[in-house]
């Protein structure tokens, strides 16, 4: 079987084909990068990690990108928005139930940059509640809405690997 030429050379340009395949198909059918324009709005895209206990929920549309973590106890929640940009404007509310409309709270920056937001909630049970978060940069304006188990943080070990501030 192996001692016909055609096999062998089908054995080695197979793999290659299809290698290249793959990748001229990602060329071909992905979306291209654009650059954010004034006035535009842009979904955010939750990271794995929104949906399960991890202390923290990345949002993110190409190189932009926000980390969500919280602290909720006893009916009220400390919500803080960290950015790579500097944000001109941060909103949030929390609702029980995705079709519901209730008015955005304003975030407060806590730095001067811009980079970090931070404001107060209540909130009556986290694991039923959802998130939707409003900031903008430049005029453009991202938005997400996500569920919130993240805002718990569950460990193997009985330890908390989150750096310490």
């Amino acid at each position: 079987m192996f001692k016909n030429k055609h096999i062998i050379i089908a054995l080695i340009v197979t793999p290659i084909l299809a290698v290249i395949a793959y990748f001229a198909v990602d060329f071909f059918v992905s979306e291209r990068p654009q650059q954010a324009e004034p006035g535009g709005q842009y979904q955010l895209v939750q990271l794995p990690n929104c949906r399960y206990a991890s202390g923290q929920c990345g949002l993110k549309n190409g190189n932009f990108k926000l980390i969500v973590t919280g602290v909720a106890d006893s009916g009220s929640l400390v919500l803080k928005v960290e950015s790579v940009f500097s944000l001109n404007e941060a909103y949030v509310s929390v609702v029980k139930d995705p079709v519901e409309t209730v008015g955005p709270k304003a975030m407060l920056p806590v730095t001067a940059d811009g980079k970090e937001w931070r404001v107060n909630l209540v909130v009556i049970d986290p694991d039923e509640q959802y998130l939707r978060l409003a900031v903008t940069v430049e005029d453009a304006v991202y938005y997400a809405e996500t569920a919130m188990p993240f805002l718990h943080y569950e460990a193997s070990f009985k330890k908390d690997f989150r750096p310490q501030n």
